[in-house]
């Protein structure tokens, strides 16, 4: 595929102005050898290559490999020196106001005229010069075909790599750049050790084993940016030339991540919505008996209560509290099951919270705790029930207010952000450990000693009905609850 415009029709009243200052470091210099839409390179004081950009590759034919050991002789018409070249340059500069033109030698055999841009700088003490071919560009022409290459590298959410012979990227789309978390200026023409020295091989993401005919079909990969996981779904190939040799090779990888987490929530959702289905089946069976239960027992109780009988009466109190948490139990699990009831109407989250905050405050004395409060106002409505998000809110604060043992400070937050209410409930308590971070919003796992393991779960769910997020982060110390839910 011919990318690369070298006609010398006239660009000369596009030159890059004062786009170098020569003031720029490397790491600049460097960036925008790549970034430019026509061809670029470096020459060092004795005239031998030290870094050129695809399109000058695509011009003239040679790899970066070949580039690399090229000289001004190897790349241009020309029997003087390299000093005397540029002094040649230099001069043609001074007496006219036309940009000097020479002839750029093709790997072909051929020649192609072009206009010439030589500056000269010092990097470290190291004499060099940065080289621009402004009538050398990429191809500009509206073919389907180029479209579609340009659509493809530069906007479509793929990560996409190309490596040439030499195992060297010779692109890298956008979307590559950011999952993997580098910059294009700074990997291309770079072989895969030099552009990710973190790259092990067994991690098959990107492996010069490509170009030895080891390819992949919808290999499923995890690779760590830092901090933040993504899942990719990677497919690979080999380029071959009209005589079947392998020129090259790319890697096409999707980021699933979100589909992975959507996975999750559903089978989290059907779990939950099979307990619901279970509740509501035996909850009048379990109900009836309890009713009954807790009727007698009452009456035993006020018995022994005339009859003086303490110890007798104590042992009745002990019950009836225990058949009230098979209630509250029952209760629970039939709330998995009633997403019919929620009754959907436009909500002031900041209302909400405030209805509720007196209770937060009173729970938060009686532990030792101090609760603050921050709120953008205003803040726009969102479409939901009140009652279930207050169910939400308290449920989240008690378990951070219990959470810290005593002492400490739960804060509050309530913000918009895109098209988002944000609140997010920080205690600083002792945090919840990574291992168990994914475990929280499963039904019946709890860390406290007489949890039900379901309170986290009903959160979830209702606030996935209102179809916002929940999710936990450590940050600092403690553990953060972020809800999110959608404004209007």
């Amino acid at each position: 595929m011919n990318m690369v415009n070298i006609s010398g029709d006239g660009v000369r009243d596009k030159m890059p102005g004062n786009i170098l200052q020569l003031r720029m470091g490397m790491d600049e210099l460097m960036c925008h050898l790549h970034s430019i839409p026509y061809a670029a390179f470096f020459f060092d004081k004795e005239g031998r290559v030290i870094e050129a950009n695809s399109i000058l590759l695509q011009a003239t034919g040679h790899t970066y490999k070949q580039i690399k050991k090229k000289t001004h002789y190897d790349l241009f018409v020309t029997k003087d020196s390299f000093g005397a070249w540029l002094e040649h340059f230099r001069i043609m500069s001074e007496k006219s106001n036309r940009v000097p033109r020479g002839l750029l030698k093709l790997r072909s055999g051929k020649t192609c005229a072009c206009d010439i841009l030589i500056y000269s700088y010092s990097f470290r003490g190291e004499e060099a010069h940065y080289i621009t071919l402004p009538t050398i560009q990429e191809n500009t022409n509206h073919s389907l075909l180029s479209c579609f290459y340009q659509q493809i590298i530069k906007n479509i959410n793929l990560g996409i790599i190309i490596l040439d012979e030499d195992a060297c990227i010779a692109e890298i789309s956008e979307e590559a750049c950011k999952i993997l978390g580098v910059e294009k200026c700074h990997v291309i023409n770079r072989t895969i050790e030099d552009a990710f020295p973190g790259m092990k091989e067994e991690q098959g993401v990107i492996s010069s084993a490509l170009l030895k005919g080891v390819t992949v079909s919808d290999k499923a990969y995890s690779w760590f940016n830092g901090n933040q996981r993504f899942e990719l779904i990677v497919d690979s190939n080999v380029l071959r030339d009209a005589a079947g040799e392998i020129t090259g090779g790319y890697y096409i990888f999707k980021n699933v991540t979100n589909m992975s987490s959507l996975e999750d929530k559903i089978e989290r959702s059907d779990k939950l919505a099979m307990i619901g289905q279970i509740a509501a089946g035996t909850a009048h069976e379990i109900r009836n008996p309890l009713t009954s239960i807790n009727g007698f027992l009452q009456m035993i109780r006020k018995s022994l209560v005339e009859a003086g009988m303490e110890r007798e009466k104590g042992y009745t109190d002990i019950m009836l509290t225990e058949i009230k948490r098979i209630n509250e139990l029952v209760s629970e699990f039939l709330l998995l099951s009633k997403q019919k009831e929620i009754q959907y109407k436009l909500v002031d989250v900041e209302q909400v919270f405030m209805e509720i905050l007196p209770i937060v405050e009173n729970e938060a004395l009686l532990h030792g705790v101090e609760v603050l409060v921050e709120k953008e106002s205003p803040l726009p409505l969102v479409m939901g029930d009140s009652e279930m998000l207050k169910q939400v809110f308290l449920n989240i604060a008690k378990n951070g207010i219990e959470a810290m043992g005593g002492q400490g400070t739960l804060t509050i937050r309530l913000f918009h952000t895109d098209s988002y209410v944000e609140i997010t409930i920080h205690d600083t308590g002792p945090g919840i450990p990574p291992y168990l971070a994914d475990k929280i919003f499963e039904p019946f796992f709890t860390t406290k000693e007489e949890g039900t393991g379901l309170g986290l779960p009903v959160c979830q769910k209702i606030v996935h009905d209102m179809g916002g997020s929940i999710r936990v982060s450590n940050k600092g110390y403690g553990t953060i609850f972020h809800v999110l839910l959608p404004s209007c």
